[in-house]
């Protein structure tokens, strides 16, 4: 059963997760010979100024580029890969490090100003890292209609929810020779993606992503707004960890696309109102109603539809009153 998130991004909660988090990393990687392999997007190295001495570091060691979208990309915008042995002082710094600036960088001031995740995670690797650039890149460009799109499933703030999406079969496809992947999501906590050893070699690297699938993916930035904004009024409460919050608001944000509601604003507000006032909130009558009334409007508006409704009205649909006359 998953426990609320209490995570409210103070320095004495960060010290505490900081400290936390080492000691599960360290733990699970001396289990597994002391090898940590950190995924790093090189593409946001230059905002980084303030990081520059850790970075310096890492650039002195053999850094892997992940040759992600090659023939659309250079080589500036490839993530990295560094080996980093635990049993080596100067390893441990870097991982420890490493853990501390990845969980500042989901301070919501930074979130909010759009500095993204540099550091992707912590992985264990089987066999060759050359032929695991290799699959990393190829897997990140699939193909949609006939077009190739680049799959971010390495940033943190897409993957936690890209991995509800995938099912076992495409998960492990994703994952190929990584057997195990850590990274901290937005709610500052621990996620564990974990693969199985691959025997062969991949001769696709196609996910086989349904038409249905790509709509949802296309919701995880919607649905990274909607965690912003909740996250933002109940930083200092218990609150639904990510993967509660996508799956809440995942199937109100279809049916918003059934009432052809399309903007970044009105999807916004309809995933917060099923996150905040009920998660099938749009199958009240009344709701339901004006949201078809407004489906026959040129300019279709989920915030015109429901501009009527008073925060009274919404308590009574909150309570579960579907007979209250709104």
């Amino acid at each position: 059963m998953d426990l609320p998130i209490g995570y409210d991004y103070s320095h004495q909660a960060f010290q505490g997760q900081c400290e936390s988090i080492k000691e599960e990393l360290r733990q699970h990687f001396l289990r597994s010979g002391n090898k940590c392999v950190l995924l790093i997007d090189a593409a946001l190295l230059r905002q980084r100024a303030e990081e520059q001495e850790l970075i310096s570091e890492i650039e002195t060691r053999q850094v892997f580029k992940v040759p992600l979208a090659s023939q659309y990309l250079t080589d500036e915008f490839f993530p990295w890969l560094v080996v980093l042995d635990l049993s080596s002082d100067k390893d441990k710094y870097l991982l420890d490090k490493s853990i501390e600036w990845a969980l500042s960088e989901i301070e919501p001031q930074k979130i909010q100003s759009g500095c993204g995740r540099m550091y992707c995670g912590w992985l264990s690797i089987y066999g060759d890292l050359e032929a695991a650039c290799v699959h990393l890149g190829k897997t990140a460009l699939q193909r949609k209609n006939n077009k190739d799109i680049l799959l971010r499933y390495y940033d943190p703030a897409v993957a936690t929810l890209l991995w509800e999406i995938l099912d076992s079969w495409q998960r492990q496809r994703l994952l190929g020779p990584v057997t195990s992947w850590y990274s901290i999501d937005g709610d500052g906590q621990l996620v564990q993606r974990t693969g199985l050893v691959q025997q062969y070699a991949q001769l696709s690297f196609s996910l086989s992503l349904s038409p249905e699938s790509w709509l949802d993916i296309e919701m995880i930035v919607i649905t990274n707004l909607i965690l912003r904004e909740y996250r933002k009024t109940n930083s200092d409460k218990h609150r639904l960890n990510e993967i509660q919050v996508f799956q809440t608001v995942l199937p109100a944000l279809r049916r918003a696309g059934y009432h052809m509601f399309k903007t970044k604003e009105d999807l916004v507000a309809y995933g917060l109102h099923a996150l905040n006032v009920s998660p099938d909130f749009d199958c009240h009558p009344e709701i339901s109603r004006l949201l078809t009334t407004q489906r026959a409007q040129p300019d279709r508006s989920y915030r015109d539809a429901i501009s009527s409704v008073s925060s009274k009205q919404w308590a009574h649909i909150q309570a579960g009153d579907d007979l209250h006359p709104l």
